[in-house]
């Protein structure tokens, strides 16, 4: 079964904000086993909707409209849909109650008018109920066959009846396009790199790539700053066929890789630390503990660390030490390294290091320092000293460059030092896994 995914909204085509909707959609559509071809992103406007509906339907299988459901003037999918199906909008009384969900008390009829038009929904359609906000979604079978659903853009409740009504839907849906025919599985992973390019990754797995497209798995790799994600998508007649040759490319990849390679699907790097550091605890007895000290990345290090749940158990603490005086002051960093050098410095990222390990009493501690931009003395942007000290005198420092703007240099730096902790524990402690 094809797919189409409609998102409604002129603050998306004005790029105002991310189509986030689209590419969540996609994800979850191709996780149990359907294919997105076609994707539309369409301004508030009832012609131009129409036009993507009846493209969407003469292609597709399965339509999945989200946006423009609300109580609002801008909010026209639902009576461009209609026109487009030849179906008058009925309003489905059992939906007034969450329609008029966020009603003030004040009685005002207009009001009560316009949040109404939440319940109207094309004849024929079945309504879906909303467990979060007010606004209403349907789903419409056609004499063709075709499935249509229309659902609301806020994030959360696109989410919510999508995941609750949807993919319940349309798992019960395949389950029977299986039993008449024989259509193909599909099955999808995402390969996590750091502190590679594109290019050099695309040069590594060249000759896996050809293996893949042999055995029907489509490899396809996307950029982004200190970030290469590449993509899995393997074909089979049966689940058992997709997996073993999603499995058997996902290894390859993952050798072939080594350590630029830290995580998968929807993991981030902080998690790839965490699983180290448990191992390392569960086979040796070692319950280690970090902590940070940063200049340039302003505590993005830490955010990430502790966007991993439990990383209490690892992670002691982190001192921002952007000025001159919060690295004297905090960190006891000498002042006249300070002056004679200046902080960005490999001596004084080694003093950062050393003396947030003393502080905190961790066992590991890293340590970041250089010049983000735009503006840089002597034009040294995306220059960064970073330092690794762990036990037994364990001291490593890094000279980089960095490319990017100045958030994209901070999170490459934070990825690279997290990576090179997570492969310096590895090595330390695990040299046999």
């Amino acid at each position: 079964m094809d797919c189409s995914i409609i998102s409604i909204g002129t603050e998306l085509t004005l790029g105002l904000i991310l189509n986030e909707n689209s590419r969540y959609i996609a994800e979850r559509l191709a996780d149990i086993g359907l294919e997105c071809k076609y994707m539309f992103t369409v301004g508030d406007s009832t012609a131009e909707i129409m036009n993507v509906v009846e493209q969407g339907l003469k292609y597709s299988d399965i339509i999945i409209i989200n946006g423009g459901l609300g109580p609002t003037d801008d909010d026209i999918t639902r009576n461009a849909v209609s026109e487009v199906l030849k179906k008058r909008l009925i309003r489905d009384e059992k939906l007034d109650k969450s329609s008029l969900k966020f009603k003030k008390r004040v009685k005002d009829k207009n009001i009560t008018e316009r949040l109404l038009r939440q319940s109207y929904i094309p004849e024929g359609s079945s309504p879906i109920e909303p467990k979060i906000g007010s606004a209403s979604g349907f789903r419409i079978i056609l004499d063709s066959e075709k499935v249509l659903f229309c659902i609301p853009g806020v994030p959360k409740e696109m989410k919510s009846m999508f995941e609750e009504n949807i993919v319940p839907f349309l798992k019960r849906r395949m389950e029977e396009e299986g039993r008449r025919r024989n259509g193909l599985i599909l099955r999808k992973s995402k390969l996590l790199t750091t502190d590679i390019s594109e290019t050099e990754i695309e040069e590594k797995i060249k000759k896996i790539m050809v293996e893949a497209r042999k055995v029907n798995v489509e490899v396809g790799i996307i950029a982004n700053p200190g970030l290469i994600k590449i993509i899995l998508l393997a074909k089979g007649r049966d689940a058992v066929e997709a997996d073993r040759n999603l499995k058997k490319i996902e290894d390859k990849i993952v050798k072939k890789l080594g350590n630029y390679f830290y995580g998968k699907d929807d993991s981030i790097i902080s998690d790839s630390l965490k699983e180290v550091i448990k191992k390392v605890s569960e086979e040796t007895g070692n319950k280690l503990t970090i902590s940070t000290a940063e200049s340039i990345t302003g505590g993005l290090i830490s955010s990430i660390i502790t966007d991993t749940p439990g990383s209490s158990e690892f992670f002691l603490g982190g001192i921002v030490s952007y000025s001159d005086f919060s690295k004297i002051k905090l960190l006891n960093v000498d002042r006249t390294i300070l002056e004679k050098f200046g902080a960005v410095n490999r001596k004084v990222c080694i003093e950062m290091a050393e003396n947030a390990k003393d502080i905190f009493n961790s066992d590991y501690s890293v340590s970041v320092t250089g010049y983000a931009g735009p503006e840089a003395r002597d034009k040294k942007v995306g220059l960064v000293y970073c330092c690794i000290v762990g036990p037994e005198k364990y001291k490593k420092t890094y000279k980089r460059i960095f490319n990017g703007n100045r958030c994209e240099i901070k999170f490459r730096v934070a990825q690279f030092i997290l990576n090179e902790l997570r492969i310096t524990i590895n090595e330390m402690y695990l040299k046999e896994s």
